[in-house]
């Protein structure tokens, strides 16, 4: 034997301690390794070994504080976009069938739960016909979806339209709110809402990226 390495102990049960250890090459392999790991994130953190564990618990405090920061400000933002859809789809009075989809990569499902839920506080006691589609996530790796509408058939009808575009949609519909996932948004401009088996009008309008654009201009870009 040319090193033993002791490495920690844990206490188990019976008053009894676990003792773990490293021997021959299995101490110069996690030497090695420990050299490697030191000297990366040394880079990483621009400070010594010594002070590496202080330097990991103040990004984690502070990583937490920005998720917590960015929580509260999806709360405030989730109701300002839900007014703005409630506006375009008055702005749609003439349509028989008024619809809206908004799209967010970079928020997350509880930002378009609220936004879903909070639209449909907005729209209800509506006259009419009213469909929104609200996701999130990267339009190549797709993410949350939520359907939301006047007519529990025009929000199953939207999902069964939006499935081959998006890959698939799986999830369920309750309380007039259609909540799951999809597994691309990529074709997702190329929506176009319909009533569930008749010819009616539609109104529809596409927003994403912060601005909103006509049907015809989503289909075109």
């Amino acid at each position: 034997m040319q090193v033993l390495k002791l490495a920690g102990t844990d206490r188990i049960r019976g008053g009894n301690t676990r003792l773990y250890f490293y021997v021959g090459s299995r101490v110069r392999k996690y030497a090695g390794e420990s050299l490697v790991r030191d000297k990366k994130l040394t880079g990483l953190l621009s400070c010594p070994p010594g002070m590496q564990g202080n330097a990991v618990e103040k990004i984690s405090k502070q990583s937490k504080l920005s998720l917590k920061a960015l929580k509260s400000l999806r709360s405030q933002l989730a109701p300002l976009v839900a007014r703005d859809l409630h506006g375009q789809l008055l702005a749609q009075a003439d349509f028989e069938l008024r619809a809206v989809v908004y799209h967010c990569e970079h928020g997350d499902g509880p930002f378009i739960n609220s936004i879903g839920a909070e639209l449909a506080g907005l729209m209800a006691g509506s006259s009419g016909q009213w469909l929104a589609v609200v996701a999130s996530g990267a339009r190549a790796d797709g993410g949350p979806l939520v359907v939301a509408g006047g007519e529990e058939a025009a929000i199953s009808s939207a999902v069964a339209q939006l499935a081959p575009l998006l890959g698939e949609c799986k999830g369920g519909l309750a309380r007039g709110v259609w909540q799951g996932k999809a597994g691309s948004f990529v074709r997702l401009d190329k929506f176009s809402p319909s009533t569930y088996g008749s010819s009616q009008a539609v109104g529809h309008t596409t927003s994403r990226s912060g601005r909103s654009v006509s049907a015809q201009q989503a289909a075109a870009e």
